[in-house]
């Protein structure tokens, strides 16, 4: 099973100048606890809600800007990567989510804990993907398109 396959995309992302008032009205409003920070196409961090909540608590009302907050140099993985390497990033790391990547480091997904305890318990099913057109089979003779069949061995009873 690939991350692909059950990752959330597309992304709410935040830049590392978005005060953290708002980054935690952002996530509270959409139901999130964790939003990667951007810049430019790079992921330059990642904001968890209980990062903010010890930000309001340290900061109170003052403007601080969510790179002061953020945990730096993110844990990443790649969209072909297998699901059970994203879950012992995770668990190793004691971290709540990871960004997605495709191969050009480009921001394309996040996987979260939580995705992964909804997969274990069978809640969360994989979602589609784009599909490779389906080949079609000519038969040479009649010129038509036919369906392919696997042969099966039948067993008749005497």
């Amino acid at each position: 099973m690939k991350v692909s396959q059950y990752m959330t995309r597309p992304v709410l992302t935040i830049t590392p100048q978005t005060p953290f008032r708002q980054a935690f009205d952002l996530m509270h409003s959409r139901g999130f606890h964790h939003l990667p920070v951007v810049e430019g196409d790079h992921v330059v961090g990642v904001i968890a809600e209980r990062d903010l909540l010890l930000a309001a608590a340290n900061y109170g009302s003052a403007e601080v800007p969510v790179d002061e907050i953020m945990c730096g140099a993110p844990v990443c993985v790649t969209e072909n990567s297998q699901l059970k390497y994203a879950a012992r990033l995770l668990v190793v790391n004691h971290i709540g989510c990871l960004p997605v990547l495709n191969t050009r480091k480009k921001l394309v997904g996040i996987i979260t804990e939580t995705d992964i305890f909804k997969i274990i318990a069978g809640m969360l099913h994989a979602r589609p993907t784009a599909t490779k057109p389906v080949k079609k089979v000519v038969n040479k003779a009649i010129g038509k398109p036919v369906k392919k069949v696997a042969k099966k061995a039948v067993k008749k009873s005497t």
